[in-house]
Formats: structure tokens, C-alpha cells, sequence
């Protein structure tokens, strides 16, 4: 079957580049250093070796929102609880993903409730979860029914258009949606954690496969293998004497992001400062986005840090169960990751990569990379926002106050002032 990319040259790229000789007509300053990147093929491979960013300046999000959705009290409709995703749609609306509800819920461009679709149930249109949502063509939105293996697609005002079965199979029995291509395909991938005949305390990463599912929902291929999150494997004695064999995140530990657009996936392994970029038909490495990197020492403060988030995260058995398991747990590991296990494609098809940051440290910091894998710039966002959304001049997240409550908010993204 022939090899289907996305074009590297948008036509958004196109009008950047013309921009180029009248460098005071276009936003910010850019730094044209040819050596800020250099660019190699290996075997068909694109290999950039990013070294310093090609703007100037950095982006980053308005201190202040431009739109904040959602209050204590009042109308039912603007009580956010569980969001699991949002997006902006081409007309300025606002699509929440409130799976506390499991519906969807569509605001105006200056966060006035027009509607809510969905609600709980296995009919059309209807969720037994929501976990999940993402832009489709035509401003279309898909939303991922986990629990029901399916995904359902809505038009831009929220009427129901059709569902598609993820089949179960011996290889994945649950299958769990990570990005979507332009074909109306899927990517997904199902972790499977199997221990060998002894136990000892130890930290592991099992591979996981990344599976391709066509638009009706049968699986089209496994596209490949990948190292998933890591884990301590604990040994218990409980107060009955028997053992108890659990398997926990590890605290500073690695894991694998994916993320799918156009005819590419990315898969990013935050073991080293490298992101793979592969065409989806055939499934093919075609790029490997690098940047310079160090990685950061863990020390005994950054672990303690985490410990006492998890502790404060939890209560009653929940909590003494994880305080056991602190003691029994592997030591620590050495260095932090590269990278946070956090990758986002924005609408001019550019890669957000969160970068890391210190345990207790607000600042949420990325690196934006152009499609064809140059250090565009780093960008800040708000701290305490989590990016759901990230369009050519706003970020869209999600923000809980000291009380819990939710809120979903947009801000301007200004790049290079």
C-alpha cells in the first residue's frame, strides 16, 4: 500500500515563511540561526537535532482568561464536576466533556450555555463513560465511551450522528482510544502487566501495543510495541498473614505519551528527550524529533514532595495501604524524566511537549516543535491549568480552586511579545 504523509508545508507554514523578509510585519522576532537545528536522513528517517529555538522570544498564555466557564451554585448547567476534556470549535463554541454527568455540554464564545447532549445510558447518543473528546473533520466531535467500547460522533450543534463498536480481542479486551486520523481511523492501546514466576520488589515497564482500528471500529493493524508506564512491584504481609502482591505508579517514573493527527502518530517514551513520529499507512518511522537535554538529579526532597500529594490525595484504608507501601517499595530513582507524559497537537499541527518540572514547582512550561520537527519556541501556560485544547492563538484548559470546584477556561496565546 502506497505511504501516506502529511504534507510537512501547510499552507499556515507557507504564509509564516513569507513573512520572513519583513520581519517587523509578522508577530514577535525570530531567530533564523541555521544551527539552532540540524537536519539529517538515516534510512529514510528525518533526524532534528534541535539545539536552540527558532524565535526569539517565548510564547506564552494571557495571565488573565478570556473566557471562564463554570460557578458554585446557581444553574445546574454551569456546575462542572469530572471534566475529562473541552474543545474550541471553528465558530468560537465551547464543546465540555462533563463525565460527572456524562454529557456534553456547548457554551457560546463568551461561555453562555446553549446546550447539553448525552446523559447516561447504552442508547444512541447516550454514555456509560466519558473519557474522552476530541475535534473531528467539519468541526465533528468524537467522544470515547470506554466502559461501552465505543466511540460516538456529534455534529457542531451536538445532534448524534453515528457510533462506532471498538471490538474487543483476544490481543486488546479493552480497548482504550489515544488519537484519531484523518481517515476516520483510530489509535489505541491496551497495556497488559504479566509477572513471571517469582516476585521479587522490583520497578518494571511491560510493552504495550498501539493498535489501529478503521472507522467502522474492526482493528486494521497493531502499528507496534512500546515501553508503557512504570511500575514498583510490592510485596505485602497483611495482618492475616498472607501476602499481597500490588503493582503501583512509580513515583518519578517513565511512561510513554501517544498522540495522533492527520496520517502521523507520535509516540514519546520520556526515558530520553527524543519523540517518534510515524506515518500511519504503512506504519513507518518517517521522523525523530530530539532536543538538548540534561536530565535533573532526583533528590530525597522531590520524592518526599510526591509522597505527601499522593497522601493528601486519599483517606481512610486508601491512605494507610499507600503509606505501607512507600516502605516497601524499590529505591527511588536517580533522575527525573526528560519530559512530562504530556503531548499535545495544536490546529496548525505542531507538537506541544510539556516539560518537566520539579515536584511542588506551579510553573508549567512546553516546547513547541513545527511539523517537521523544528524547536519553534518554549511556551508557557497558567499554573494549575491543565491544556485540553491549544488552537493558533489560545489555549483551552481546565483549573479547580482550592474548593474543588471546576472550571474551563481560554486564554489568548501570544507568540514572541
Amino acid at each position: 500500500m502506497r505511504e501516506r504523509q502529511e504534507p510537512i508545508v501547510t499552507a499556515r507554514r507557507l504564509a509564516a515563511l513569507a513573512c520572513l523578509p519583513l520581519t517587523f510585519a509578522c508577530q514577535g522576532i525570530r531567530n533564523h540561526d541555521t544551527l539552532g537545528a540540524e537536519v539529517r536522513d538515516s534510512a529514510g528517517v528525518r533526524i532534528v537535532e534541535n539545539h536552540r529555538p527558532r524565535w526569539d522570544m517565548p510564547w506564552r498564555a494571557s495571565g488573565e482568561p478570556t473566557v471562564t466557564i463554570g460557578r458554585v451554585g446557581g444553574d445546574r448547567d454551569y456546575d462542572l464536576y469530572q471534566v475529562t476534556g473541552a474543545l474550541r470549535l471553528a465558530g468560537g463554541t465551547v464543546v465540555v466533556a462533563n463525565s460527572g454527568t456524562l454529557e456534553l455540554r456547548f457554551y457560546d464564545r463568551t461561555g453562555t450555555h446553549l446546550r447539553s447532549v448525552g446523559g447516561r445510558g447504552g442508547g444512541p447518543g447516550e454514555f456509560q463513560s466519558l473519557e474522552w473528546i476530541a475535534r473531528f473533520t467539519a468541526d465533528s466531535i468524537l467522544a470515547l465511551d470506554v466502559l461501552g467500547h465505543r466511540v460516538s460522533v456529534f455534529d457542531s450543534a451536538g445532534r448524534y450522528g453515528r457510533s462506532v463498536r471498538l471490538e474487543p480481542s483476544p490481543d486488546i479486551p479493552a480497548p482504550r482510544a489515544v488519537g484519531f486520523f484523518a481517515d476516520g481511523s483510530f489509535l489505541a492501546t491496551h497495556g497488559a502487566y504479566v509477572l513471571g514466576g517469582e516476585l521479587p520488589v522490583r520497578s518494571e515497564r511491560t510493552e504495550e501495543g498501539l493498535f489501529r482500528y478503521t472507522a467502522e471500529g474492526r482493528t486494521a493493524a497493531l502499528t507496534g510495541s512500546f515501553l508503557g508506564r512504570e511500575r514498583d512491584i510490592v510485596v505485602i504481609q497483611r495482618p492475616n498473614g498472607e501476602a499481597s502482591v500490588e503493582r503501583w505508579p512509580r513515583i518519578l517514573g517513565r511512561a510513554t505519551a501517544y498522540a495522533a493527527a492527520g496520517y502521523r502518530y507520535y509516540v514519546a517514551d520520556n526515558d530520553t528527550y527524543e519523540i517518534k513520529v510515524f506515518s500511519m499507512d504503512p506504519p513507518k518511522l518517517t521522523m525523530l524529533i530530539r532536543k538538548d537535554h540534561e536530565h535533573l538529579a532526583a533528590t530525597n526532597a522531590d520524592v518526599r514532595t510526591v509522597q505527601d500529594s499522593l497522601l493528601e490525595s486519599r483517606s481512610g484504608p486508601a491512605r494507610r495501604m499507600m503509606a505501607i507501601s512507600f516502605e516497601h517499595r524499590p529505591p527511588p530513582t536517580t533522575t527525573l524524566p526528560a519530559y512530562a507524559p504530556h503531548i499535545r497537537i495544536d490546529s496548525d499541527y505542531s507538537l506541544w511537549v510539556m516539560e518537566y518540572s520539579r515536584p511542588g514547582d506551579p510553573r508549567v512550561n512546553w516546547s513547541v516543535f513545527s511539523d517537521d520537527g523544528v524547536f519553534l519556541a518554549p511556551a508557557d501556560t497558567p499554573p494549575g491549568v491543565r491544556i485540553l485544547d491549544i488552537g493558533t492563538d489560545y489555549v483551552l484548559g481546565l483549573r479547580q480552586d482550592e474548593d474543588g470546584v471546576e472550571y474551563v477556561q481560554m486564554f489568548r496565546l501570544m507568540k514572541g511579545i
